[in-house]
């Protein structure tokens, strides 16, 4: 979701869409306990977080500024709701993911923040996991977060890259995949030695 929506806001707006995505989550932790979880708790995710899109182009004026190539099909009420409803589709979200791990592995951005980058946004690793993914320490892994962060903000738009850009990065995408499953196999912060969710 964070990946479909940086896409619409752009890279400089990376935070936007972590939000909208974490107040998503916020309110499903607030209304399952009480209202059961729902049928496609997946779909429930996709429509919530679609609708906190729509409500924060409402809201805000810049929206339409943020999203200059749909800005046509976003003027309008009866075209926003499909928009943002095909941007945020599951087969979208499979795609926007990879795109994001090779916009995350930017190579103006020294390889440990592009994997730090990669693994905060697209793999949801607290700080301590990817301090000890890199055997350092958390202050540490903030300063890579926060650069990364500042370098991809001034990027502006997402890059895909193709052909021999896209080989450029495999290495760094490979790397964050790699960390993602060590992290699996050895948990930081489980209980069990192995994380199965």
């Amino acid at each position: 979701m964070v990946a479909s929506l940086t896409r619409f806001f752009g890279s400089k707006h990376l935070e936007l869409a972590e939000d909208v995505v974490q107040d998503t989550l916020v309110k499903a932790m607030r209304e399952w306990p009480f209202k059961g979880i729902p049928a496609d708790p997946v779909a429930w995710l996709h429509r919530v977080s679609r609708n906190g899109v729509i409500d924060r182009l409402r809201r805000d004026a810049r929206g339409l500024e943020l999203m200059k190539e749909n800005a046509t099909l976003l003027r309008s009420e009866w075209t926003l709701a499909a928009t943002v409803h095909e941007g945020l589709s599951a087969h979208a979200i499979v795609d926007d993911q990879l795109r994001m791990f090779f916009a995350c592995c930017h190579p103006s951005l020294p390889p440990e923040q592009q994997v730090a980058l990669a693994l905060k946004t697209l793999c949801g690793f607290s700080v301590p996991e990817i301090a000890r993914a890199f055997v350092t320490n958390e202050e540490a892994i903030n300063k890579r977060l926060y650069r990364a962060r500042e370098a991809f903000r001034a990027l502006g738009g997402l890059e895909i890259p193709e052909g021999d850009a896209l080989s450029d990065r495999l290495e760094q995408v490979l790397a964050a995949i790699y960390l993602l499953f060590n992290e699996g196999y050895n948990a930081t912060s489980h209980d069990d030695l192995i994380a199965r969710t």
